[in-house]
């Protein structure tokens, strides 16, 4: 003998729905969320974050002295192939080399205290981070304390600080 069917409202049925397809979607969810952070960092950069929240900070690397590092602790570089106005980086480039991107409604850089040299410019990705005119990017090979861009194509290299660097510098933004 067949057991009665049980009477489910229409709202009902599509409240399960719901609940399975959210429990099908957080482990892609968690796992996008991951991939996000290996990308933003740097593409964690153009992630948003608190208005308050320090971009850029300074590290000590042994090879390289006192560096320029995102939140998470990236290296960051500037391309000194791309020329005021005009960038080198596109595409794919973007792909291996994320840039530092202002989180939206945010203006302006927050640092650690002492660096200076810091801007902004509008840049194809969004409102990228400049430091000494130059647009700042990440590598995606690195990770926090190596520093594995440097000199890669001739044209990529560490935000290395000197002495000077940290108490005077000239910031703005390109033009």
């Amino acid at each position: 003998m067949k057991e009665p069917r049980e009477s489910v409202s229409n709202e009902q049925r599509r409240s399960r729905r719901l609940k399975a397809r959210a429990s099908l979607m957080t482990p892609l969810l968690v796992a996008s969320g991951a991939l996000a952070g290996l990308t933003a960092g740097s593409f964690a950069s153009s992630a948003p974050a608190a208005a308050s929240a320090v971009l850029v900070k300074t590290a000590t690397v042994a090879k390289y002295g006192k560096i320029l590092v995102n939140t998470s602790g990236l290296p960051l570089y500037y391309d000194t192939a791309n020329k005021p106005g005009k960038w080198a980086c596109t595409g794919n480039c973007l792909t291996a080399w994320p840039p530092l991107l202002l989180p939206k409604g945010q203006t302006k850089v927050s640092a650690a205290p002492g660096i200076t040299g810091l801007g902004v410019v509008k840049s194809p990705s969004g409102m990228q981070v400049t430091w000494e005119n130059k647009p700042l990017y990440t590598f995606i090979k690195d990770s926090a304390g190596n520093v594995r861009g440097q000199g890669l194509g001739k044209v990529w290299y560490v935000a290395q600080l000197k002495a000077s660097t940290t108490a005077s510098s000239s910031g703005g933004s390109w033009a």
